[in-house]
């Protein structure tokens, strides 16, 4: 056998890090309670992500969307602004947004505001413009 080839000490070494066969599959009560253990753990942190990803959808049950209120802002809105930064008392809800599918309505005055940029004939410094 190979095992007379190795050292003692080696082949004590060896035998100490291989697994000895289970010889009955005999369920004990320490395991069960950790069975029980980790199943409450597991429903746990479920439930605690479940809750956790639905706190979204319940604030905007609780408040509603902020874009298609009708009503006048209030001081503090009015110096926050929608976007932190934008905020005036003169301006209101844009007429040419579409609020239920999310897009801008692109009417004749739209599409003349892009047709009347010619970059050739306005001067937009040496930066934006390509060098010929």
């Amino acid at each position: 056998m190979a095992s007379s080839k190795i050292p003692p000490h080696v082949l004590r070494e060896l035998k100490r890090h291989v697994a000895k066969p289970a010889t009955t599959a005999k369920a004990s009560p320490k395991s069960d309670s950790s069975n029980v253990k980790s199943n409450s753990i597991l429903y746990g942190v479920l439930g605690f992500l479940g809750f956790s990803c639905s706190i979204p959808f319940l604030a905007m049950q609780w408040v509603g969307r902020l874009n298609d209120k009708d009503d006048p802002l209030t001081a503090a809105q009015i110096r926050r602004g929608a976007f932190n930064n934008s905020g005036s008392r003169d301006v209101g809800k844009d007429p040419k947004w579409d609020f239920k599918r999310g897009l801008y309505i692109k009417d004749k005055d739209y599409q003349d505001l892009f047709a009347k940029d010619d970059p050739d004939k306005e001067e937009l410094g040496d930066k934006f413009m390509p060098r010929r």
